[in-house]
């Protein structure tokens, strides 16, 4: 979560993926530029602030925080060049600038000012990673030469050394642990992705079937996201923790590159086909890996996101995105307040994608309903929909031949995916009356035998989604018999 890693170690992924579904809705802001007609950005704090780099009117490339609608500038360390690499929670930036010397080092920005962060006794340095405390990673070339991952804290720069057996090493992230990760020289000129722990760098393996990988970012669970070949050649995304490096679920024929992570281990990056020269962006959330485009709320439908930067725990995303005048923008993509559940269809073998489900928010302790919506679940069966109501409300639920679950006192609005409401609901209400008696055990009889196209076939009767009414659908309604929803 403290900042992203963009190693200049592999070519900028390309994309554009296929649609997926996704409970979340994103709401655009356009961050704009320093005047040059052009913004990336970089990292994201707890707050929302966003640092990136841009273009002002002169060409000049500078690194910038965006704060109360405002991109400010950052001071550099002597040239007017500079990139932002990361940010921690109290709007601190570390990055790269350009000096006087006409070299490039390391710096953090704490509101006063840019410092120079210095070297490893060669003639660059880059910042990538910073942690709550002002710890700084990145890499730095040595007096010997090769570049090294470095920590720097407290006015002293540390050289974290290599693998065993290598020459160069890069860190990428740190967590307020000082928990460390990035990639070193394994020993045979192959990158491979490190964590570095207590004074120790350790190997993270790759991919199935891969050569190469990078740890890219850290969550201060010590979750490690990054990127590696697998064995068809492709760069993937991959999560580590702690039992091998899992890919993201980057679809075949597709490369993959995360960005960042936060706390809960929501994952952002891009992704998109080997030889697309689009990007589109992601995010992975609860197994699950999305587009992040056609997440937008409608109104921001205009815009197309190319890349997910960084990520907070409140599930914001500084981005980049391509608008509707095709600017090329730092953008920050905001979850919408709204109200998210999982619902467990009881007995039910078919879809319950295919299921109507209807959501009612109700005045507490009665039966005054304040906003109906009816949703469809997804693969893992959750359904998220707008809601701007503000307070405690019941929730409740139907589908169309289960019983009714409401659950008290809900505090809305929940922004985004933030938290989710679990129903179960039981079958065997065929009429729709919230209760499983005699007339639904009549239904099914009625219905005896029937499959689709029958003169006498009842979809409801169906109950356990076989695509005919039978023993088994009987069984259901009689092993709920006189049970009733919720009022």
């Amino acid at each position: 979560m403290k900042g992203i890693a963009r190693p200049a170690l592999t070519a900028a992924v390309c994309a554009h993926a296929a649609l997926a579904f996704g409970q979340i809705r994103y709401s655009v802001t356009d961050l704009g530029d320093l005047g040059g007609g052009w913004s990336q950005a970089s990292c994201i704090d707890a707050s929302g602030q966003v640092a990136g780099w841009s273009y002002n009117a002169y060409y000049e490339h500078l690194a910038f925080l965006a704060t109360r609608g405002q991109l400010i500038p950052l001071p550099t360390i002597g040239e007017a060049w500079a990139e932002a690499g990361a940010i921690n929670s109290y709007g601190e930036v570390a990055g790269s600038s350009g000096t006087l010397t006409g070299s490039t080092h390391a710096f953090l920005y704490t509101g006063s000012g840019s410092g120079d962060l210095g070297t490893l006794g060669g003639t660059d340095s880059y910042a990538y990673g910073v942690d709550d405390f002002m710890r700084v990673v990145g890499s730095s070339q040595t007096a010997a030469g090769p570049d090294h991952a470095f920590l720097w804290s407290n006015g002293q720069m540390y050289d974290l050394g290599t693998l065993p057996g290598g020459q160069t090493s890069y860190a990428y992230g740190i967590n307020d642990l000082v928990q460390v990760v990035g990639a070193s020289d394994a020993g045979n000129g192959v990158l491979h992705a490190f964590l570095y722990v207590s004074g120790t760098m350790h190997d993270l393996g790759t991919l199935p079937g891969g050569s190469w990988s990078i740890g890219d970012c850290i969550s201060d669970l010590g979750y490690v996201a990054g990127h590696g070949d697998d064995a068809d050649g492709d760069f993937h995304a991959f999560v580590w923790s702690g039992t091998g490096l899992h890919d993201l679920g980057t679809p075949a024929g597709f490369v993959s590159e995360p960005h960042g992570i936060n706390h809960a281990g929501d994952i952002v990056g891009a992704m998109g086909p080997r030889l697309n020269g689009l990007i589109d962006g992601f995010i992975y959330h609860q197994g699950e890996l999305l587009n992040l485009t056609p997440l937008l709320d409608p109104a921001d439908s205009a815009w197309h996101i190319t890349a997910g930067d960084g990520i907070n725990d409140s599930g914001q995303i500084a981005a980049d995105g391509i608008g509707p005048a095709l600017e090329s923008h730092a953008v920050l993509l905001t979850p919408e307040a709204g109200l998210a559940g999982s619902v467990a269809l009881q007995s039910f073998a078919g879809d319950a994608t295919q299921v109507p489900i209807t959501v009612e928010i109700r005045t507490p302790g009665t039966s005054t309903v304040l906003q109906t919506q009816t949703v469809n679940l997804n693969a893992d069966g959750v359904f998220w929909f707008a809601c701007a109501l503000t307070g405690a409300y019941d929730v409740a639920v139907k589908a169309p031949h289960w019983l009714r679950k409401t659950i008290p006192s809900v505090s809305l609005p929940i922004a985004g995916y933030a938290s989710t409401l679990s129903f179960s609901l039981v079958n065997g209400d065929v009429n729709g009356d919230d209760t499983v008696d005699l007339a639904d055990l009549v239904a099914i009889s009625a219905a005896w035998r029937s499959t689709p196209g029958s003169s006498n076939w009842n979809p409801n009767a169906d109950l356990n989604g076989d695509g005919a009414v039978n023993l088994a659908d009987w069984l259901v309604a009689a092993s709920n018999y006189r049970k009733s929803g919720d009022p």
